[in-house]
């Protein structure tokens, strides 16, 4: 097969679960014989390039900062750049290297145009769903947000006109819904959310998202006492207050003098990291819990591997959780609050995980002490938990079905 992958970001500029994950699916795809080309964007260089099968040319707004131009000409004329740049840069490729499908894994801060454009180009497209970007959709784009969105002036909206007929005869706009007959979902709740949302989904496949247990090996070796761990975002939503709070409750209020969580992470929102800070100074925790900032995910092996329970606090409604994934290959133990996607690993047999409800630290602090307090139950844990990853969430299954979607579409 021949296969052009649309994505907003690609590493190593931009490194999240999805653009991990399409990175691997990349790689993947190639290892089995086929022709893959990337066309992301050029977030993190100072110009367009190319490096190997990587097209490092489609514009992003992710920077764009002054909010004040919106409506403006000035930005009404930079948003037409992008469009005109990035379906320039789609249709130059497809001359290139014409493929047999495109797929699309997220168009976020780019062009949603771009998934029109590759079908009316003629080629058939297929969406992998990572987050919840599809949910939005065109809502979610500036460019469409400015010509579509309601407008109570009935002035505006009649001046819009015009300009809107003739932006969809040039092909910068379309006035109808996305081509959704081939969508792949990385769980069952994002597909529910798309639904929901109204999206024409309902025959969509669900491709639970795997890991290579190659790369993450099971660690059968336990600190002692059980060293705690969370990596993600240092973000409100994340959750990560409720894990301080549940070091405090088990450190200062029932003595777990000795026991020790490292937070791995962006801190994406500085005044909460301070604010957590804050917390672990007054209530002496400085010895106990440790910031250890971003650490790159190829380092991320060594973390988990120098642990032994993961916390997964989350209070919003996650897409996934590819990190739970990694843990439990790993053989941490893990405790989480099971939201969204993460319900779909985070089960509540306690078989392979623990759960607790979102930002109730005595319910996690009584989860840690369980596993602290209960070594059978922690090695039962673990290994439930990496047998779930074999037999669920395994990346050479979820790349089998992928390959078999592909090229069922394709004929």
């Amino acid at each position: 097969m021949r296969i052009l992958v649309l994505s907003n970001f690609y590493p190593p500029y931009y490194i999240g679960g999805y653009e991990l994950g399409c990175r691997d699916a990349v790689e993947a795809l190639r290892a089995r014989g086929h022709e893959v080309k990337v066309l992301t964007s050029t977030y993190g260089i100072e110009k367009p390039e190319c490096e190997g099968d990587i097209y490092r040319w489609l514009e992003t707004d992710i920077e764009w900062k002054n909010w004040k131009e919106q409506g403006s000409p000035k930005y009404i004329l930079k948003l037409l750049k992008k469009e005109l740049n990035n379906k320039r840069s789609l249709r130059r490729l497809c001359e290139m290297f014409p493929p047999d499908v495109v797929y699309i894994w997220k168009l976020t801060h780019t062009s949603i145009s771009l998934a029109f454009s590759a079908r009316d180009l003629g080629y058939p497209t297929c969406f992998y769903i990572f987050d919840h970007w599809l949910t939005e959709g065109e809502s979610d784009d500036r460019w469409y947000r400015l010509w579509y969105r309601s407008n109570t002036n009935r002035f505006y909206r009649w001046l819009k006109k015009p300009f809107i007929f003739l932006f969809e005869t040039a092909g910068l706009l379309h006035g109808s819904s996305l081509d959704l007959q081939n969508v792949q979902f990385a769980s069952s709740f994002l597909k529910q959310a798309a639904l929901h949302a109204g999206r024409p989904v309902a025959d969509a496949k669900i491709i639970l998202w795997g890991i290579d247990t190659k790369k993450f090996p099971f660690n059968p070796s336990l600190h002692i006492p059980p060293r705690l761990l969370f990596v993600g975002q240092i973000i409100p939503i994340k959750g990560v207050h409720t894990a301080v709070e549940a070091m405090e409750i088990l450190v200062r209020k029932e003595g777990f003098d000795t026991l020790t969580l490292t937070l791995v992470g962006r801190g994406g929102d500085p005044e909460y990291v301070d604010h957590l800070k804050k917390i672990v100074k007054a209530s002496d925790l400085s010895e106990n819990i440790y910031f250890a900032g971003f650490v790159p995910h190829e380092n991320l092996l060594s973390i988990y591997r120098n642990h032994d329970i993961l916390l997964f606090p989350s209070v919003w409604e996650e897409p996934f959780g590819i990190v739970i994934l990694e843990a439990m290959s790993c053989g941490l133990g893990v405790i989480g609050t099971a939201t969204g996607g993460s319900a779909e690993i985070l089960q509540s047999d306690e078989t392979a995980a623990l759960i607790f409800c979102k930002e109730d630290a005595e319910a996690c602090a009584a989860q840690i002490r369980r596993l602290i307090e209960n070594p059978a139950l922690l090695d039962r844990i673990r290994t439930g938990g990496r047998h779930r990853v074999e037999e669920t969430f395994n990346f050479e299954h979820t790349m089998d079905t992928i390959e078999k979607s592909l090229k069922e579409i394709i004929h």
